[in-house]
């Protein structure tokens, strides 16, 4: 019954940690993580983030041959899973306006039947989709047949802007200063703060990446409280067990044990004006 079914949607930048919650959520017995969907289509096809390792399921398999997802495709009816072309939802704006809109009709559909064959397939409770997207989530959550919540997952924006600064690098994508990165990653913050005013507050668990470090296990057990699922314990290590996960932290497969991360605090305080403007922003929003 689709009253007793819940997703939760984790609603956060990027390099604020979802992946390590998400795969903490993925240790209950009661819930399936199917990583990010939104970038469903861009694994199938090839394109987009996740080239540093091929585009595969968490589980070493193509999106083609993973037997998880082919499980989906057949449920949903679909032959070919290159018959995909697109997950993503998008602001529809500018001269293409209505095909957007169309667009976007098409994939809250398909993932509306997505989710219904991971439950069926499953037969879990509570499936957790770690995409991050906030317009992408509040459409979706606009449309759902279940129980759909969010955790609104935020981190230190100082750390968020050294780990993206750090992965540019490491990428040799176009450098961009700490300071820019910093001020992008503030207004991504307003952003999702915008988009959240569209949900019910009673569907909404803020979580801070810091303070889920200060007492896991406390932290964890109000998730369980907020969303409706049994205690149990934190884990020790973030590690794949039998995942079928798309996208995530480039670290994804090692099996690293679960602390808090503070190397980005000596970076920071190497830049007494970023270390400053990121504590400031940090306070008041």
């Amino acid at each position: 019954m689709s009253e007793r079914k819940t997703i939760i949607y984790i609603l956060s930048n990027q390099r604020s940690g979802s992946t390590l919650i998400e795969n903490i959520l993925s240790k209950s017995n009661q819930m399936v993580s199917i990583g990010e969907s939104f970038l469903l289509g861009g694994y199938i096809h090839k394109i987009g983030p996740g080239v540093a390792w091929d585009w595969n399921c968490s589980c070493g398999e193509s999106l083609e041959h993973c037997h998880f997802w082919n499980q989906v495709y057949e449920k949903i009816g679909i032959a070919d899973p290159r018959d995909i072309k697109n997950t993503k939802i998008i602001f529809p704006k500018g001269k293409n306006k209505d095909h957007q809109k169309e667009l976007n009709k098409q994939a809250k559909s398909l993932m509306n039947r997505i989710y219904s064959a991971v439950f069926d397939i499953t037969d879990c409770d509570i499936l957790v989709d770690s995409s991050k997207e906030a317009f992408y989530g509040i459409s979706l959550y606009q449309n759902s047949p279940y129980k759909f919540k969010f955790i609104h997952l935020r981190r230190d924006l100082r750390a968020v802007s050294i780990s993206k600064h750090k992965w540019r690098k490491k990428y040799n994508k176009k450098h961009v200063s700490h300071i820019k990165l910093l001020l992008a990653n503030y207004l991504h913050r307003l952003h999702c703060k915008s988009m959240l005013k569209r949900v019910d507050k009673k569907d909404v668990f803020d979580l801070n990446y810091e303070d889920f470090f200060k007492n896991p296990q406390k932290t964890l057990d109000d998730i369980s409280d907020f969303f409706g699922f049994d205690a149990y314990k934190v884990p020790e290590f973030m590690e794949l067990n039998n995942d079928h996960t798309i996208a995530g932290t480039p670290n994804r497969f090692k099996k690293t044990r679960i602390k808090y991360d503070n190397r980005w605090e000596d970076v920071a305080k190497k830049r007494p004006f970023f270390n400053a403007c990121g504590y400031v922003l940090n306070r008041i929003g």
